[in-house]
């Protein structure tokens, strides 16, 4: 399959199955659960597991280096992107890997071989990149893969139990969705606020503990926050720049 846009940057809306392979649709703006309080360092924790600010940060620095490397040359060059947003939905793809971990196992569910050949397609497209970029993106391409396959699966059990046995994908990956936020719902998932994501959210939503006021602060938090904005931005909080 040819590579499009090697990073998306639309809203992915909760009811759209992604297309795989998983490099031209890297990044999707997604889900989380945003608390009011987070201890420092903690940039999300399910259940006993947490994902540090640190490795966050580390990820979507290397990852925006990649992704810079494979987008130069590209018959769609991909837009400039401020690094908060690329941030969150670093953040959205990873906890989302660690929620459909738990949910695969309550369902006893493994990958597929489409993820595995996912995977190794992915890594394909990345050999040009260094070993700390292959690392990143690879790291949130699979969190992503990963989510959609067991999704599908447990979608479609779901489904089996309601009698509904020639469903497709679409729905399979629809119910399966539904079946992470119910999971969310009854278990302690926190997302720190400033990443500024919450389970469900078709978009990004405010979650900070102050009040965006300006037109600029405002821009910030939106779910494209337009040229102007970004190009208010200093080099170094911009992909893409």
């Amino acid at each position: 399959m040819a590579t499009r846009s090697v990073l998306k940057r639309s809203v992915r809306t909760r009811r759209a199955l992604p297309v795989l392979p998983v490099v031209s649709v890297f990044l999707l703006a997604g889900c989380g659960v945003a608390g009011t309080q987070f201890h420092p360092g903690l940039a999300a924790q399910v259940g006993d597991q947490t994902i540090s600010t640190r490795h966050v940060d580390q990820v979507t620095h290397d990852a925006c280096k990649g992704l810079e490397t494979l987008n130069r040359g590209s018959a769609q060059p991909s837009t400039p992107t401020p690094m908060s947003t690329l941030t969150s939905q670093v953040t959205t793809a990873l906890v989302e890997k660690l929620v459909a971990e738990q949910l695969a196992d309550d369902y006893g569910v493994t990958p597929t071989s489409d993820y595995k050949g996912n995977v190794a397609q992915t890594a394909k497209q990345l050999t040009k990149l260094s070993s700390a970029e292959k690392d990143a993106v690879q790291e949130v391409v699979d969190a992503q893969a990963y989510m959609q396959d067991v999704m599908v699966q447990i979608g479609g059990i779901e489904l089996e139990k309601q009698g509904q046995t020639d469903a497709g994908a679409e729905d399979k990956y629809n119910e399966g969705l539904k079946q992470l936020d119910a999971w969310v719902a009854d278990h302690d998932v926190h997302i720190n606020p400033k990443y500024a994501i919450e389970i469900g959210a078709e978009e990004p939503v405010d979650t900070a503990l102050s009040v965006a006021v300006s037109k600029q602060a405002k821009n910030g938090i939106a779910a494209n926050p337009g040229a102007a904005y970004t190009g208010s931005l200093p080099g170094s909080f911009v992909c893409f720049d």
